[in-house]
């Protein structure tokens, strides 16, 4: 038994690779979609600044720097201490990272890296500090009451690791990915302060403003969240770039050397580039760069505007493409191909875990069965072939789910539930798209359009709960929807009868 679910779970693991990582037919027309005239929000209330202003040294692959935080408590209580993931942590030496999905990130080549908080000020003050793993707690002297506002400064060193995550690198690039000290989320349930966990995307973030500052050698270029301001030369010759933006929950940065170029054209106000390596087949780089543009603007017609002013797609060295605000990998390239279907799934990811914020770690389904089924959604108007494909695959991954469901798994279960990737996978992406396939089959395109862009502008840069999201259908299909969801998310699969 062993090995036939070992080998049924490499399977499964390897198919939704092939799923995510593109196709090579394009066949474009013009963008469809049934939502009209959605609009944008914009949150006024940011309770969170961040200023950095970081220098590194390629060569040696640190980063060095001071992060200056304003953040106003909204979390409803007063509180005598702050808390802020530092996720680079969790490659430090001597933290074990042999076991479970680690295998796939840390391999014989991979090298620890390191973080260290040298000092850190409160309003100005010396303050005292703790870090356990992944969470750096500041306590407060002075009660940070309800509505209040306090400044905190930290002065830090970062090695990069070498692995095949998200904060690594490789000869021609180092990608930063989680790398910022974030605040942590205060909710219902108190400051949550999860490990990082190897299977998922265990993020839970609020929106904030990021303003950064990034120094590098001249020879070398920046891409990030935001829109890089051009480089400013420093008398020991290196380029200072600049950036800020509002309203995005995490900031990742890409810097490269000389080695990339990019693709570069406007949907709208933004911005879409599209870097790739030189030696990588400029077909293939084409084929991403017009599948990030049709994404972008398909998603935007469909579910709310985007409203950044750059979205970059990155290759790097990661082994699985990721998604962060206004930036996405794209994974290695062995094969050189283009990876339509990575594109346009962490492209769906803009609007869901991007815009409308959610916890990755207790709800994982509510971002990637939605962007999964929304991926889908779009590959069957603009890449028929491919979309037909994913429902085909969709078909055969989502049999035998209850071999996982009698272990007490489910669509909605929790990302520390899983123990492997091949049940994850066929239960939060795969099934959930299922789930939401389903409904669509019953309530027609376009109510399934329009309940997905009102739940897109009632929760935009908000944090959505799965309550949330079962609200906005069941507030207008009644109470069977509630019922519907609440039996795919636990196991069940009844039809759904208005």
């Amino acid at each position: 038994m062993k090995k036939v679910r070992g080998k049924w779970l490499a399977i499964m693991f390897i198919v939704l690779t092939v799923l995510l990582a593109g196709c090579k037919e394009n066949n474009s027309k013009e963008t469809a979609g049934t939502a009209k005239n959605v609009t944008s929000e914009v949150k006024e209330d940011i309770p969170t600044i961040y200023d950095t202003a970081i220098t590194i040294n390629v060569d040696e692959k640190t980063l060095t720097g001071t992060l200056k935080v304003k953040s106003t408590n909204n979390t409803g209580k007063t509180q005598d201490k702050i808390y802020f993931h530092v996720y680079p942590n969790q490659f430090r030496e001597g933290v074990d990272l042999l076991g479970g999905f680690w295998r796939e990130i840390i391999d014989k080549n991979s090298v620890p890296g390191s973080m260290e908080i040298t000092e850190v000020q409160v309003n100005g003050e010396k303050g005292s500090f703790q870090i356990k793993d992944t969470v750096l707690e500041i306590p407060l002297d002075d009660n940070w009451t309800k509505g209040s506002t306090i400044d905190l400064e930290l002065n830090f060193t970062m090695r990069v690791p070498k692995n095949n995550g998200r904060f690594s690198y490789d000869e021609n690039a180092i990608w930063l990915g989680n790398w910022i000290p974030i605040q942590a989320v205060s909710d219902e349930a108190g400051w949550v302060t999860e490990p990082y966990h190897s299977i998922g995307d265990p993020f839970y973030s609020q929106v904030g403003t990021y303003n950064v500052k990034v120094t590098v050698p001249s020879n070398y270029q920046v891409t990030s969240t935001g829109k890089e301001e051009g480089g400013v030369l420093e008398q020991d010759g290196s380029l200072t770039y600049t950036t800020s933006i509002d309203n995005v929950r995490d900031f990742a940065m890409v810097v490269m050397n000389e080695s990339y170029q990019k693709l570069t054209d406007q949907v709208g106000k933004t911005t879409v580039n599209t870097w790739y390596l030189a030696s990588e087949s400029n077909e293939a780089a084409k084929k991403n760069h017009e599948a990030g543009i049709k994404a972008l603007t398909y998603f935007s017609k469909v579910y709310g505007p985007y409203p950044y002013p750059e979205y970059d797609i990155v290759r790097t060295g990661m082994f699985t493409a990721m998604e962060f605000p206004g930036l996405v990998y794209l994974p290695k390239n062995e094969r050189n191909e283009a990876e339509i279907g990575s594109v346009v799934h962490e492209t769906a990811h803009q609007w869901w875990y991007g815009m409308v914020g959610n916890n990755e770690v207790k709800e994982p389904w509510l971002d990637e069965a939605v962007a999964t089924y929304s991926t889908t959604r779009f590959m069957l108007e603009e890449y028929p072939e491919h979309g037909a494909g994913d429902l085909e695959l969709r078909k055969h991954l989502t049999q035998g789910t209850e071999v996982h469901e009698r272990r007490g798994l489910f669509i909605g279960s929790p990302v520390d539930k899983f123990t492997n990737i091949g049940s994850y996978s066929q239960l939060v992406y795969q099934k959930g798209a299922l789930m939401l396939e389903n409904l669509e089959k019953v309530i027609g395109k376009e109510k399934m359009d329009q309940l997905l862009q009102n739940y897109f502008k009632k929760y935009q840069y908000e944090i959505a709960t799965g309550s949330d999201f079962i609200s906005v259908f069941s507030d207008d299909l009644g109470p069977e929807a509630q019922e519907y969801f609440e039996n795919w998310l636990t196991g069940k699969e009844p039809e759904f009868k208005q």
